[in-house]
């Protein structure tokens, strides 16, 4: 979820760089269809009241894993969303798909009158995106009013939608969303520019990361909250090797919730051999 975070974009800001690689890789066309002929038309209440919100210009389409509500750019919106699943699909280690055969809904707003009455209705203020079940919402335009090519939300969420579809259970908080944070920056920034973007970030010490229950309310705590899960994420998948064990690790937070138990699987006694290995990565940054 994306709350005060998503404002300070200056913070910690996700580029999408979409490859023309994956437009040829695309498992099929964008098709548009009207809303009688969606494969699914059962949505959550928060889908039918965000269809509700200026509800004679909703357009709707299909790719092969979503189901797709916007107002404008469908097929930007489409290759995105299909782009990001394959690439999410990959990092994960080519993941059998829970939920084959059942699409994922993306509803994209484009005006920010229309995204804050929508909002309003949910009862959850300031953001500007949310993934909700196998929902996502989110207003698709930048500060310009126009289409953000950036993608400085939907890199993030859409890492939440589409690990959904590959993990079945609730991951403490850290690790929720330092693997949204992570995957919008590593996978669209450069190692540098990563590195640069997170290091003006007050640090987030391990003990403090880990017990945290609730999303923070401070400014400050939010940045630093979201950069230290990232920097976090981004030691647990720095080489090949270690990036192939994430799954694993993964499986383990949602079973027990143990870090202690969870780092042997990358070969550390303990939290504390773990803890002494990350102070030394951190001060790269």
């Amino acid at each position: 979820m994306r709350s005060s975070w998503g404002k300070l974009a200056a913070a910690v800001a996700i580029v999408c760089v979409i490859q023309p690689a994956h437009a040829a890789s695309l498992p099929d066309s964008f098709q548009e269809k009207s809303w009688d002929r969606l494969s699914d038309r059962q949505l959550s209440d928060w889908g039918r009241k965000a269809l509700a919100v200026d509800a004679t210009r909703w357009r709707h389409g299909e790719t092969t894993h979503f189901i797709l509500h916007y107002l404008s750019d469908g097929e930007l919106i489409a290759h995105r969303s299909e782009s990001f699943y394959a690439e999410i699909r990959e990092f994960f280690g080519n993941r059998q798909d829970l939920l084959a055969g059942q699409k994922s809904q993306v509803f994209a707003f484009t005006e920010p009158k229309d995204w804050q009455a929508f909002m309003r209705g949910t009862g959850v203020l300031y953001a500007i995106g949310i993934t909700r079940g196998n929902e996502f919402f989110y207003l698709a335009t930048g500060e310009d009013g126009r289409f953000d090519f950036k993608g400085k939300v939907q890199a993030h969420e859409m890492t939440h939608l589409v690990f959904n579809r590959f993990f079945v259970g609730q991951l403490p908080l850290w690790l929720n969303e330092g693997i949204a944070e992570y995957f919008g920056q590593r996978k669209t920034a450069t190692l540098a520019e990563f590195r640069r973007q997170m290091r003006g970030s007050p640090r987030y010490t391990l003990d403090r990361l880990f017990a945290v229950k609730s999303y923070p309310t401070n400014p400050l705590d939010v940045q630093s909250f979201y950069a230290e899960s990232a920097i976090l994420v981004d030691f647990l998948t720095m080489t090949d090797q270690r990036r192939v064990l994430l799954p694993r690790f993964v499986d383990a937070m949602i079973r027990l919730n143990n870090v202690n138990n969870a780092v042997t699987i990358y070969g550390y006694r303990n939290l504390a051999d773990f803890e002494y290995a990350y102070r030394f990565y951190r001060a790269g940054f």
